[in-house]
């Protein structure tokens, strides 16, 4: 079994509850994706969202219980002012598998599926309940002051992912239909095959026979961000699973299409917040 810091514990399960209306003044969310290195459990108990996760568009009904590894870029897109309730998890995958010896690997929904792929599961009624009584556990542990408040947190983390997997291993085809892509999907599936190249607004215009124009309106309207992220974001998951593999920084920063390792280093930062060359020196430990 693999150790872990339990003085961390703060650090490696980080949990919130949302519970707003969305309004000019007071948004619920950015316009940036997200790229983390923890892994998410996320399940929206009320309003009208989908995500954006890889290259589609998924719409999200409440009741969804929605996962993500530290690969896969995703965006939450509200898409209403009607009130949004949600539950978020966020947690460091190593604490996970500290667990691996006690034969059930809590991670297997996680990864063992096609990036992008599998990441959403509609709820039964009785299985929204479960799910949000489980939360609460992990609400009532990170308001407890005690000595024992790490603990409960570790517990209420266990058993939520015990409950993500059996849900997800249940192969009841309840994952949601990803949503229509339209003129998108060209321009997706081209940004996907072209990371190390020109990926300039004109230039995936003129491959993919789209204005500029029409381009980031369409793209703003179904994800609620920009395109210019969306590939900044996809650059540095790739920049990251190389890394992983032990490439260098300097490799990966061409193969990734960043062109001056300064230009590298300073997204990589932004999105990860720590640096290309910190960031391999912890996964080669």
């Amino acid at each position: 079994m693999s150790s872990f810091d339990s003085e961390n514990i703060d650090v490696s399960i980080r949990f919130s509850l949302k519970n707003d209306f969305p309004s000019e003044h007071k948004p619920l969310f950015n316009d940036q994706p997200l790229l983390h290195e923890e892994f998410e459990v996320f399940f929206v108990a009320a309003g009208e969202v989908s995500w954006f996760i890889e290259n589609e568009t998924h719409r999200a009904e409440p009741g969804s219980l929605i996962i993500f590894n530290d690969r896969e870029v995703h965006k939450l897109h509200i898409r209403s002012n009607k009130r949004f309730e949600r539950a978020k998890l966020l947690f460091s995958p190593d604490l996970a598998r500290s667990f691996e010896a006690f034969g059930c690997d809590l991670l297997s929904c996680f990864v063992d599926r096609p990036k992008g792929r599998g990441n959403i599961r509609r709820l039964s009624a009785q299985q929204s309940m479960d799910i949000m009584k489980l939360f609460d556990k992990m609400g009532q542990a990170r308001a407890n002051t005690g000595p024992e408040s790490r603990l409960l947190k570790v517990i209420a983390l266990l058993e939520i992912l015990m409950f993500t997997n059996k849900v997800f291993g249940a192969g009841d085809g309840g994952e949601e239909s990803p949503g229509p892509r339209g003129p998108l999907a060209s321009v997706l599936d081209y940004v996907e095959d072209n990371l190390a190249g020109d990926l300039s607004l004109e230039t995936i215009g003129q491959k993919c026979g789209i204005s500029v124009y029409h381009l980031c309106r369409i793209f703003k309207k179904e994800t609620g961000s920009t395109l210019h992220n969306y590939i900044l974001y996809k650059r540095v998951a790739e920049a990251q699973r190389l890394l992983g593999e032990g490439w260098k920084p300097g490799q990966v920063s061409a193969m990734c299409g960043f062109g001056a390792m300064s230009r590298f280093v300073a997204a990589f930062k932004k999105v990860m917040g720590t640096s290309p060359s910190a960031f391999a020196k912890r996964k080669s430990v």
